[in-house]
């Protein structure tokens, strides 16, 4: 009897019981605040180490200010707490990655718990990628984005790649308290140092990391098509992935999971992938890529708009995976890249901006 009257009870009912119920205190910092929310404590090291880059970049954009990341796992636990602390001074932001859109629905719920929370701060969502399509779930998702986001005063939204950049700039036509904005992925702007890398020993080997979920673009034999090119080249191949597993880590665990990670993909000669921040995290570590495309336009968009004139990150389609063999041997060939930003730190400016003209802060470079 109790299954069935729980079943009748709506989501949003049970979901707002369940946010009273398990409420907790969080006490923040008696100091100016920048509240970093939906920081990644599960074991996506892509996430992992976005979160890492906009907390340090946040820190070096707002010195003293103290910056406060909040688990995503616990957003729905300590917000009414959080509500009653943040004053009007306090900076709100939202952590940067691929969860915008329809295809994770649960994170952009959380995203849009938040920026109702605060409508008495300016709200700054990291560069995101947005995911949409035409289904009809989709164009509610995109709908219900632009109805929570447009009756926020003074919220920025900015995108990591082009496409989103261009189909946000759409949505919030006419919605001038709406600032869409657009800037790399926050973790481009980070050092291996930043990300907690260690010294590495003499790099070998080719790294694989390949995605095997609802992002997977390559069927099994284009997969295989990979496999025998990097045979060929008679060195070990070691296969990894950028998803751990497990959820509500602690700091410690997080920190590891992201410096092993990091060390991994600079101890080889090659990373080989399909994952952004399988990419990403190439370049941070310096290590030459070839990379393949997802599901959607994030991986593609992203070398395009960032990294394309980077000869050591080779974006290669499957139409042209007959030069997959060649196009290998000239990126093992080629050697280590120059140690440096691969992307013109001026490209995160207005992201700066819309932090430091919030908060008063000199407006001179790092």
């Amino acid at each position: 009897m109790l299954d069935g009257i729980k079943a009748r009870v709506p989501v949003p009912l049970k979901v707002a019981a369940r946010r009273v119920l398990c409420a907790e205190h969080m006490r923040l910092p008696d100091a100016p605040r920048v509240v970093m929310f939906l920081a990644a404590d599960y074991g996506n090291i892509g996430d992992l180490a976005i979160s890492a880059a906009q907390q340090g970049f946040l820190a070096r954009s707002l010195p003293g200010y103290r910056v406060v990341p909040i688990p995503i796992s616990r957003t729905r636990e300590v917000i009414r707490s959080l509500r009653r602390q943040v004053g009007p001074d306090d900076l709100v932001t939202t952590v940067g990655g691929g969860n915008m859109g329809s295809l994770y629905p649960d994170i952009e719920a959380l995203r849009q718990l938040v920026i109702r929370s605060f409508p008495n701060n300016r709200i700054i969502c990291f560069p995101q990628t947005l995911d949409w399509d035409d289904s009809q779930a989709s164009q509610k998702a995109l709908a219900r984005i632009v109805r929570t986001y447009s009756r926020h005063p003074d919220i920025h939204v900015f995108a990591r790649e082009s496409v989103t950049h261009a189909k946000l700039e759409a949505m919030f036509a006419g919605h001038t308290n709406v600032t869409v904005g657009y800037s790399p992925d926050i973790v481009l702007r980070a050092s291996p140092g930043d990300l907690g890398a260690r010294a590495n020993a003499q790099p070998t080997g080719i790294l694989l990391c390949m995605r095997d979920d609802c992002e997977r673009a390559l069927d099994s034999r284009q997969r295989e098509q990979v496999a025998a090119a990097l045979a060929g080249t008679g060195l070990a191949v070691q296969t990894t992935d950028t998803h751990a597993g497990g959820s509500r880590l602690d700091e410690s665990r997080r920190s590891q999971l992201l410096a092993d990670k990091l060390d991994q993909f600079g101890a080889s000669r090659l990373v080989v992938t399909d994952r952004l921040h399988g990419m990403i995290l190439a370049v941070v570590a310096g290590t030459p890529c070839m990379v393949y495309p997802n599901a959607n336009h994030k991986i593609r968009q992203t070398w395009l708009d960032w990294l394309a004139d980077q000869p050591w990150i080779k974006f290669l389609a499957p139409d042209d995976f007959e030069m997959l063999p060649e196009a290998v041997e000239a990126l093992l060939a080629g050697g280590r890249p120059r140690v440096g930003p691969p992307v013109d730190p001026s490209r995160y400016e207005a992201l700066r901006q819309s932090l430091v003209s919030s908060c008063g802060v000199s407006c001179n470079h790092w």
